[in-house]
């Protein structure tokens, strides 16, 4: 898990394994060619870095790695053995050599519009929060940018185009349907792109966004601002969604059983509306799903019963802000 603080292991129990003056927004743990266990945990403001020793060293990423924050660090759908990371400012970086080496995708900033990507909350220009392949896809990747729009690429990462999805350009997952290529779904927030001419009479942003088309066009199911919808992998017959009317509170846990068009509680075992909001939904290999929330709560649930319980041992603070998971 990163936290606040560092990284931390749970394992029945919290055991800090390093970085603890560093923020750990982005983590990534996985086994190499060799079986070692890699831990990359990816900071907000100095880099990333790379362990082969389960926490015990540390080594800061250079060779390829310009960008200081980084926000998803996850397997190149693609590319089998390679590794993306989407950071802040928005880049994308590839590795093939288990996180050692990277390489930029230049296509990104070929983009004319990306001299317009902003964040309402940092001096970087727009963050790429996850890069997600429709199943089946061997060329195509979809990426999303806060504040920038919905970036597609056809040719496995060497040229980008991006485009709003409805009015919004606040795109803060991009996720799917694992049985159906032409099921997407993305998670809205509230910023527009200064470039964007609004006034009272524009349409309100926000909400999950639904496309049918694999992309094509899209119908957006409410304008609550929401950090994160997926489909669950044990349970595809739903979507799960985390929105809330305030940025960062009163957040809720929401699934719909008919595409989006109707939304049932479920958010068992926790206050509703919540203090914080989910940031993000992880699913485990063991098929529960997990909840990064806002405050730093870490939630988890079977997707039978969507009954919520704190997933850190008693000794852990609610300091979570990004999960990984290595199956044994």
């Amino acid at each position: 898990m990163g936290t606040e603080a560092g990284v931390v292991h749970i394992d029945g129990r919290a055991r800090a394994l390093g970085l603890t003056d560093q923020r750990i927004s982005a983590i990534h743990a996985f086994r190499d060619r060799t079986g070692s266990v890699v831990i990359l945990a990816g900071t907000y403001g100095n880099g990333l870095f790379r362990s082969d020793d389960f926490g015990r060293v540390w080594t800061p990423i250079t060779d390829g790695m310009t960008a200081p924050a980084a926000r998803t660090i996850a397997p190149d759908p693609l590319i089998p053995g390679a590794l993306l990371c989407g950071t802040e400012p928005a880049r994308i970086f590839r590795s093939a050599d288990d996180g050692i080496r990277w390489v930029e995708l230049e296509g990104v900033l070929a983009i004319s519009a990306h001299t317009d990507w902003y964040l309402p909350y940092s001096p970087r220009a727009g963050a790429v929060r996850n890069v997600f392949a429709p199943p089946g896809s061997t060329s195509r990747l979809l990426a999303a940018v806060e504040v920038g729009g919905l970036m597609e690429t056809v040719d496995a990462g060497a040229t980008w185009s991006v485009a709003p999805i409805g009015p919004n350009d606040d795109i803060h997952q991009i996720s799917g349907d694992s049985t159906d290529p032409d099921v997407l779904w993305s998670s809205l927030g509230y910023a527009a792109l200064r470039s964007r001419r609004r006034d009272a009479s524009a349409p309100k942003l926000g909400g999950v966004g639904r496309s049918r088309d694999g992309g094509k066009t899209w119908n957006v199911l409410h304008t609550d601002y929401t950090r994160s919808a997926i489909v669950p992998p044990a349970k595809p017959d739903v979507v799960l969604a985390g929105p809330a009317p305030q940025v960062g509170r009163q957040g809720r846990i929401e699934v719909s059983a008919d595409g989006g068009e109707s939304w049932q509680p479920a958010g068992g075992g926790i206050d509703i509306p919540m203090r914080d909001m989910v940031e993000l939904f992880v699913p485990a290999p063991d098929g529960t799903i997990y909840a990064v929330c806002s405050g730093g709560r870490l939630l988890r649930s079977s997707p039978d019963t969507w009954r919520w319980r704190s997933a850190l041992p008693d000794e852990q603070p609610d300091n979570a802000v990004s999960v990984s998971f290595l199956e044994t």
